[in-house]
């Protein structure tokens, strides 16, 4: 029987290879260095290590791509300080989180829980993209949703089916932030790295099932004006820093839920799209200033100095609310 190819590491994260390697004890070192130290151990006949990752940090997130090529046992324990989604692209791996035991594969995700001990066991083949996501920037999100602090640890379903709905919607995304579609190391500026976050953060929150769900969905008052008005003072003053909607919700002293249904009663817009609107704003205020003192100025380095990581995207949206393209906005007409 011929062998099972593998598949080519997505466009983006190979050129953030950690490591590649033969040896258990290197890989279980390399691997702890981004998660933790963890158990981890061989089993089976015939089994040789072949083990890689690639890492992309971005702020309190991070996306990785991960294989042993044997079958292994991993033992961490509990995550506590980060979560993890496991999205196999080829293969399969037991899931132990808690209660919950799933057979994870690539139509279905595992989501581990931080709080809950873990224990898995990946077959030879397996081959996973794994978004880490820090324990408190999903904590202090999930608060500030319901404008409290959690009165207990979030608690996610394990499997995340990615074949259709809320599943295959995180899985776009995130292969979309895996591809690569970046301005040359966008991932690693701050404007951006904070954008990113939060993407994922609010997806996992909105998109998978825990056990503040059903608190997140039931229906958020609408605030007067004056609290929208403070959210847009704080924008005006820091769109030049990250901006959270726990950020703006903290200003406004309104939850994030609240504050957003605010802004769509009362300026048909979101607090994130109007941020996004403000620095558009600076960009073409600064693109202006740079072609009236004769002075050099790149489109791109502009774009990502206010948080723009993906320039067609940028492009697109610059013409939409300005008529016209940047470059033209430099150098006139």
């Amino acid at each position: 029987m011929a062998p099972h190819p593998k598949p080519a590491p997505a466009a983006g994260l190979s050129p953030y290879r950690l490591f590649h390697s033969r040896d258990l004890d290197e890989a279980r070192s390399m691997v702890g260095r981004v998660f933790k130290p963890h158990g981890l151990d061989i089993y089976g006949a015939r089994q040789k290590l072949d083990a890689s990752m690639d890492h992309m940090a971005i702020g309190r997130v991070s996306i990785n791509r991960l294989r042993y090529g044997a079958n292994v046992r991993i033992e961490p324990q509990c995550l506590d300080d980060f979560l993890l989604v496991q999205m196999p692209v080829q293969g399969r791996a037991d899931i132990l989180c808690g209660r919950q035991r799933i057979v994870s594969c690539p139509a279905r995700a595992s989501v581990i829980t931080p709080s809950q001990p873990l224990h898995m066991r990946w077959q030879g083949r397996c081959d996973q993209i794994i978004v880490r996501i820090e324990r408190a920037a999903l904590e202090t999100a999930c608060g500030g949703y319901l404008g409290h602090a959690l009165p207990r640890p979030l608690e996610f379903q394990l499997g995340m089916d990615m074949r259709r709905g809320e599943g295959l919607a995180w899985k776009t995304l995130v292969e979309f932030l895996a591809g690569g579609q970046f301005i040359d190391g966008a991932a690693r500026h701050t404007l951006v790295a904070a954008h990113i976050e939060q993407l994922l953060v609010s997806a996992l929150l909105e998109r998978h099932p825990h056990n503040y769900s059903e608190a997140l969905a039931r229906p958020a008052s609408t605030p007067d004006l004056p609290y929208v008005r403070r959210a847009e003072d704080y924008i005006a003053a820091h769109c030049d820093q990250p901006i959270t909607m726990q950020d703006l919700a903290r200003h406004a002293a309104i939850s994030t839920r609240s504050l957003y249904k605010g802004f769509r009663q009362h300026r048909g817009t979101t607090p994130m799209a109007y941020l996004k609107l403000v620095r558009l704003q600076r960009v073409r205020e600064q693109l202006l200033r740079a072609r009236e003192a004769g002075s050099a100025a790149s489109v791109t380095q502009v774009a990502l100095d206010w948080g723009f990581s993906h320039l067609g995207h940028f492009t697109a949206s610059y013409r939409r609310q300005f008529s016209e393209t940047p470059s033209q906005t430099l150098r006139g007409g």
